[in-house]
C-alpha cells in the first residue's frame, strides 16, 4: 500500500507489489486479455527480482517437528558481570528473579574436549519465555567465546526434549544436515540426569545458537504463560535478530527444515533515530509459525540501531518485543524506569495502523526492548 502525505509530499510507505498492481491495472485499458496474461507472467518474474514478499503459498513449510520448535523453552543470555545487569532489568520491571550461587558443571564437553565449568546463573520469566542468565566464572567454553566475539547478549535459544532419546535423535538429525555439536553437558536433577547440547548454528544462522535440552525436572513449556512482571513485560510477541544478509540466513534455515521466510522491504512512517528524522530502511524476514514469532532484520539504509548493533556485536538477537495499550503512556512509563527511546516509527498498511519504539537498553546486557502498538484502521 502507498500512503502519500500531500502536505509534505512525502511517500510514507510504498510496497513494490502495489506499484506492479497499478501498472497492470493500467495495462488492462490498452492490452487485450491474451497479451495481458503474458504480461502478468512476466510480472511474476519482475516481482521476484524486486525482493517482494512471497505469498504464504510460496514460502516453504517447516519440516522439523513443530511440537518441539514452535516455542523456545528459554533463551540463554550471557553477560560478563551478572549483578548490575539483573539490578537494571529488575528496576525496568522484571520481577521474581532467582539469583543462584555459583554452580559447578563437571561434565562438559567443549569442542571435543572434556572440561569443567563454574557458572553464576539467574532465572526469570520475560513474557512467555524463560530467561537463563549466565556469567562464566571458571573454565573456558562457548560462553567465553561468545563474550569475546560478541559481548553481552542472547547466546542461544533452547528447545525442550521430552526424553534423552528424543534429544539424541534430534542431534543425529542436525548432524545429517551438516550441523555439529560444539558443546554438551549433563547435570544431576531431582528426577534424573538432565542433558543439553549446543548446535553450531550461529555462523550461518544469524548469530543464534540452538540448544537442545532435556530437563526431567522442567514443567512443560507454555507459550500462553503470562509472566508476573510489571507492565508491559507480561508476554513477548517476537524475537528479532539482526543479520547481514537475510536471504542467506533464510537459505540456511530452510536447509535445516525450518521453512522459508516471507521477506519484504520496509520503509516506516514517522521515522525517528536518536531524536532526529530517520532515513533507515530494512528488509524484514518473517517466521510466523513459531510463538513468539521471528522477525529477521537486514539493514539497507542507515544510520539505525541495527547498524549500531552489527558494529558492536555482529549478528545476533537484537530485540524482544512487547505489545502496549497506549504507546505514549508506555514510553513515558519506561523513561521513568531508566529506558528512553532510541528509534521509532510506524505503519499504515493492510488495514492496520501501528507504532513501534525501541528502548535504549542495549548497554545493560546487550538486548533491546521493542514496544509495539497497533489497531485496525477505522
Amino acid at each position: 500500500m502507498c500512503v502519500l502525505q500531500t502536505k509534505e509530499i512525502l511517500v510514507r510507505r510504498c510496497n513494490a507489489r502495489d506499484w506492479v498492481i497499478v501498472f497492470l491495472w493500467r495495462l488492462t485499458m490498452y492490452y487485450p486479455k491474451r497479451i495481458l496474461s503474458v504480461v502478468i507472467s512476466l510480472n511474476c518474474l519482475f516481482a521476484s527480482s524486486l525482493g517482494m514478499p512471497a505469498s504464504p503459498t510460496d514460502v516453504a513449510k517447516p519440516t522439523v517437528d513443530t511440537t518441539i520448535y514452535k516455542h523456545a523453552a528459554h533463551m540463554g543470555w550471557v553477560v560478563k558481570d551478572l549483578d548490575p545487569v539483573l539490578d537494571y532489568w529488575e528496576k525496568l520491571g522484571i520481577k521474581h528473579i532467582q539469583r543462584m550461587p555459583p554452580r559447578d558443571f563437571p561434565h562438559i564437553t567443549y569442542r571435543g574436549k572434556v572440561t569443567s565449568l563454574t557458572l553464576k546463573m539467574a532465572f526469570a520469566d520475560l513474557g512467555s519465555t524463560r530467561i537463563e542468565w549466565i556469567q562464566p566464572v571458571k573454565g573456558w567454553s562457548v560462553y567465553n567465546e561468545f563474550l569475546k566475539k560478541h559481548g553481552d547478549g542472547v547466546h542461544h535459544l533452547a528447545y525442550g526434549m521430552s526424553s534423552a532419546e528424543q534429544l539424541k535423535g534430534q542431534v543425529n538429525y542436525f548432524k545429517s544436515k551438516g550441523v555439529d555439536v560444539i558443546q554438551s553437558g549433563s547435570w544431576e536433577g531431582t528426577k534424573g540426569n538432565g542433558q543439553f547440547v549446543y548446535l553450531n548454528t550461529a555462523p550461518k544462522g544469524g548469530g543464534i545458537t540452538i540448544e537442545l535440552v532435556y530437563d526431567p525436572d522442567a514443567a512443560p513449556s507454555d507459550p500462553t504463560h503470562i509472566a508476573a512482571n510489571e507492565y508491559p513485560f507480561q508476554r513477548n510477541t517476537h524475537f528479532a535478530p539482526v543479520v547481514r544478509d537475510v536471504h542467506k540466513v533464510d537459505e540456511f534455515y530452510q536447509s535445516l527444515g525450518f521453512g522459508g521466510m516471507s521477506i519484504d522491504h520496509n520503509i516506516s512512517l514517522n521515522r525517528i533515530y536518536r531524536g532526529q528524522p530517520g532515513k533507515f530502511e530494512m528488509d524484514l524476514g518473517w517466521w510466523r509459525w513459531p510463538d513468539p514469532y521471528f522477525e529477521w532484520i537486514q539493514s539497507l539504509v542507515g544510520p539505525s540501531v541495527y547498524d549500531e548493533y552489527l558494529k558492536a556485536h555482529g549478528e545476533g538477537l537484537h530485540h524482544i518485543a512487547f505489545e502496549v495499550k497506549d504507546m505514549d503512556e508506555a514510553i513515558a512509563l519506561m523513561k521513568t524506569r531508566g529506558a528512553a527511546v532510541s528509534q521509532s516509527g510506524g505503519w499504515d498498511m493492510h488495514g492496520s495502523i501501528g507504532r513501534f519504539a525501541y528502548l535504549d537498553t542495549e548497554s545493560h546486557g546487550g538486548v533491546t526492548i521493542e514496544l509495539l502498538w497497533n489497531a485496525p484502521r477505522k
